[in-house]
């Protein structure tokens, strides 16, 4: 028997418009479900893995996250370990998952997803000892990414996104990589490095445009440094997927990338963190199950 536990995170940007706890409940009890459920908020940041873990503990096969991108990641990777089913009811700023997935955001359209249960098999990503479902970023957008995350707590919308990449072009400096995609080495200046299982970042910005969510393959995009003014230039382009044509841009398909440099920040399903030395990223060899 199915038995779902609806993970909420009130620090998503979407709670501030729509009591999803409300709704959900108000939802299930007007439809005529067969499944057991039970509604968890959290209350302190990666609290969600907590719940998650515990969840499984108490017999749940199904876990449901309620939040943005970091939600689905933390909720995502412990139903990927467990090989459980995984709902998602995008309550962020971006919801970039949702956009690579082509998954409605419509609140009702994901709820009637969850109670029919069906699901697709979709590809996930691991490096050091994390799973990213979407797209991990390496260079520029990193710090984007981290900037924005600090935007973020004054404002909720996309305007943060836009203002952290203004920020990061005042502060940022070139950096040197050496990448290795599936054997073949890159060394060269990158300011911008994108490895994915989906195409979608930054507020549906389509930065791997060629992304397929279930060939087992990632794609990656690497974008070479010329000047601060050419990144203004290179900043229109990758909003309008063309980046892609151009001749300081490198685009692959690969099961593998490894990253050797100094100080790598990475910024994964709108998470951030900074490590440094020698990173290598893979294809997970089984498949996560998305309620769609």
């Amino acid at each position: 028997m199915r038995k779902l536990m609806f993970i909420l995170n009130p620090k998503a940007s979407g709670f501030n418009k729509f009591d999803y706890k409300k709704q959900i409940e108000k939802y299930l009890k007007e439809k005529n479900i067969n499944f057991d459920y039970e509604i968890k908020t959290t209350t302190y940041p990666k609290e969600a893995i907590e719940i998650s873990k515990n969840a499984i503990k108490d017999g749940f096969n199904e876990l449901i996250a309620v939040g943005g991108d970091g939600t689905i990641n933390e909720v995502g990777d412990i139903a990927r370990k467990n090989n459980l089913k995984l709902g998602i009811i995008p309550a962020g700023t971006g919801n970039d998952y949702c956009n690579s997935l082509k998954k409605s955001t419509n609140f009702n359209d994901c709820m009637d997803k969850i109670n029919i249960g069906n699901y697709r098999e979709v590809d996930y990503g691991l490096f050091l000892d994390k799973t990213f479902f979407n797209v991990l970023s390496v260079g520029f957008d990193a710090e984007v990414n981290r900037l924005a995350l600090k935007i973020k707590k004054y404002i909720k919308n996309s305007l943060s996104y836009k203002l952290a990449i203004v920020l990061a072009l005042i502060k940022y400096k070139r950096k040197r990589y050496k990448i290795i995609v599936d054997n073949k080495e890159y060394t060269d200046d990158f300011f911008l490095i994108a490895i994915g299982i989906g195409g979608k970042y930054g507020g549906n910005i389509n930065i791997l445009p060629k992304a397929e969510i279930d060939d087992g393959l990632f794609d990656v995009c690497m974008i070479k440094y010329k000047s601060k003014f050419n990144i203004i230039k290179k900043v229109k382009t990758i909003i309008d997927a063309s980046h892609i044509k151009e001749d300081i841009t490198l685009y692959k398909k690969a099961k593998s990338v490894t990253i050797i440099t100094d100080n790598l920040e990475i910024n994964y399903d709108g998470e951030y963190m900074k490590t440094c030395g020698k990173i290598e990223f893979t294809v997970g060899e089984g498949k996560m199950k998305i309620l769609l």
